[in-house]
């Protein structure tokens, strides 16, 4: 474990090495560029800082404070499907949050009814099964 530490931070120091010796590169050969280049890049930077701090086409709906749900702002005429989103949405989850209590209330029943049946049919006395000495034994093995 140890070794394998030891030889992580070497490929780490020699990727921090080789990512210094290109920057060192780069900005060596960026003093030599003609400034027709120069005025490009500067072009292209300032457009691409300005294309970042605008929202993507797909969150403009947020930063004009709209709500987009099942798709679309209200303006495009989509409110009623918004509306029938969550209109189809509530009575859902009512229904499985029920349908998941109801589950989990059988199978709890079905495991005490279990329980119950193996005591009733089993040839020890219940006295046993009150015996710290044979919870233990069933708890390690059997």
């Amino acid at each position: 474990m140890n070794i394998d530490k030891n030889s992580a931070d070497r490929r780490e120091a020699a990727q921090a090495r080789f990512g210094y010796a290109v920057t060192a590169r780069l900005s060596e050969a960026s003093e030599q560029l003609s400034p027709d280049i120069t005025h490009a890049l500067e072009r292209i930077r300032r457009d691409a800082v300005a294309r970042q701090r605008r929202p993507a086409p797909a969150l403009a709906w947020l930063a004009r404070g709209n709500t987009a749900a099942l798709g679309g702002s209200p303006r495009d005429g989509a409110g009623w499907r918004a509306g029938l989103g969550v209109a189809l949405a509530l009575p859902l989850l009512l229904f499985g949050l029920y349908a998941l209590q109801h589950f989990e209330q059988e199978r709890f029943v079905h495991r005490i009814a279990d329980i119950d049946t193996a005591l009733l049919l089993d040839d020890l006395p219940p006295q046993a099964y009150s015996d710290p000495g044979f919870r233990n034994y069933l708890n390690h093995g059997a």
